[in-house]
């Protein structure tokens, strides 16, 4: 237990001497010693008893050393015992009280004792775990960006078109074997292609009709059926009248003669023809006859009158031009006809007329007629190959104009066009001009763009930068993860696909 000793300036008061209730010798008042009292902190605070307090020996001024025993009695003996006692206890309690509060975290009570500074230590470290938490968390971040952030850029390659011809020399193949002489030469651009030729004669004929008119007027053309219901036969002039019910004229163009009981058709005609007088079938009486004879002799129309305007016929120039082209056509398409006959259904002919056609025609320039024939004459070539050869020879060729960065990506043989130019009757050789296109673009793998040039840009910015590239055609992007829509900040994280 700490020991505490007392001085004159720590007491309140100073200790008097006890008094004896008995006569005693006054002596003069002496000085009061300092006391060295122990002080037990358990039982004070326990129970606040100052004697206990109080050490086994107690010096009083003027009887000296007492008992234990006794001190109890002396405090009694003295008035003012209770009071100083009172003030003592108040005064130990108080130092008590001062020595907890000043006394260590944990007391002999075991209970904690709250240090402000402390307190200041373990906010500090709670806030340094804070930030290095977050530090952490940010760190995590950036290494997840890194590690997997990643950008997939599919490329669909603009085609670009070229076109070209070729010349091929068709041979028969009959002279395959024996001839020696139909190589190409190197002056020959020709590539040389064995088929099947054949010469074919034929003649053709075919009517056309004269467009040319000449306007000579208006006319109405019709028939009527003029009946006799009489017992005599009648005759009738021509421009015999024939009124309708309607009141409108008509004429007979010839003269006639109408047996008893019997009919003859005649054709009509009007006077002043217009195309209200294109009347429906009727009944006409003739006005020339007696009146008693009109119910007997009449005359009855079974067809629509027709109004026209009345033209002459004649051949003009284009005509005959026309005549000339159609009967060459129509001899080619009966040559095609004969030269497919012995070949199975399917194969491709190319044909060519080997000289001009004679063309016979039984008009002029100018005749008035309604039509005219034409003849024609003369010999066809018809021409076949395989169109294979045809098609890898032209592939060839195409690819020889492709640049080393690019490629062939589409070609159609079926698309090749064919026409036979010309044909030697002497070497029997034909002349085949083939005209093809053809797709190429980059290489699939071509560098079309630099990943680089995408590092760190926004999905905008990227769809800017693909579409000024001309050789994009569509473009997409697949960013990983889904919400990050910016291009990773390494280049190896950034793929480039190009579609086939």
């Amino acid at each position: 237990m700490p020991r505490i000793k007392s001085s004159p300036t720590a007491s309140p008061r100073k200790n008097r001497p006890a008094r004896s209730s008995s006569p005693r010798t006054l002596h003069p008042k002496k000085k009061t010693k300092s006391i060295l009292v122990d002080v037990i902190e358990d039982e004070l605070a326990a129970d606040g008893d100052l004697s206990s307090g109080l050490g086994a020996d107690f010096k009083d001024p003027e009887k000296g050393t007492i008992s234990k025993k006794d001190k109890d009695d002396v405090f009694l003996m003295r008035p003012e015992a209770d009071e100083e006692l009172d003030r003592q206890k108040k005064f130990f309690s108080e130092i008590v009280s001062e020595m907890k509060t000043k006394a260590t975290p944990t007391g002999r009570g075991g209970e904690a004792r709250k240090n402000p500074k402390s307190k200041r230590s373990l906010g500090l470290y709670r806030r340094l775990v804070i930030k290095f938490i977050i530090l952490v968390a940010i760190l995590a971040v950036v290494v997840a960006y890194f590690s997997f952030s990643k950008l997939t850029v599919a490329i669909d390659l603009k085609g670009e078109t070229i076109n070209d011809n070729l010349l091929l020399k068709i041979a028969d193949a009959s002279t395959q074997a024996t001839s020696t002489s139909l190589a190409s030469s190197s002056t020959d651009p020709r590539e040389l292609v064995y088929g099947t030729i054949k010469e074919i004669k034929t003649d053709v004929a075919k009517t056309y009709p004269a467009s040319g008119e000449t306007y000579l007027g208006d006319q109405v053309i019709g028939q009527v059926r003029i009946i006799n219901n009489y017992n005599k036969s009648q005759a009738l002039v021509a421009t015999t009248r024939l009124l309708s019910p309607d009141h409108k004229l008509f004429r007979i163009k010839n003269a006639v003669n109408v047996p008893a009981g019997g009919e003859v058709t005649v054709d009509i005609y009007a006077d002043k023809p217009s195309a209200d007088l294109a009347i429906d079938p009727t009944t006409f009486t003739i006005p020339g006859l007696w009146l008693g004879l009109q119910d007997k002799i009449y005359a009855r129309s079974d067809a629509k009158f027709v109004y026209e305007q009345k033209v002459q016929k004649y051949v003009n120039v284009s005509d005959l031009e026309r005549a000339t082209k159609d009967i060459s056509d129509t001899l080619l398409s009966t040559a095609k006809e004969q030269a497919s006959a012995n070949i199975a259904p399917g194969s491709s002919w190319l044909y060519l007329a080997d000289e001009s056609p004679t063309v016979v025609i039984d008009a002029k320039n100018g005749s008035k007629q309604d039509e005219f024939t034409a003849k024609a004459s003369g010999r066809i070539v018809a021409v076949y190959f395989p169109k294979d050869q045809a098609a890898k020879l032209a592939a060839a060729k195409l690819n020889l104009l492709i640049p080393d960065d690019k490629e062939l990506t589409e070609f159609k043989p079926e698309n090749i066009s064919y026409s036979l130019e010309n044909y030697d009757a002497v070497s029997k050789t034909a002349t085949v001009k083939a005209t093809f296109t053809g797709v190429m673009a980059l290489k699939g793998d071509a560098q079309v763009i630099n990943p680089s040039q995408l590092v760190n840009l926004s999905a905008e910015q990227i769809a800017t930068y693909l579409k000024s590239q001309p050789e994009i055609k569509d473009y997409t992007l697949s960013f990983s993860p889904s919400f990050i829509k910016k291009a990773p900040s390494l280049v190896d994280r950034i793929s480039i696909i190009v579609n086939k």
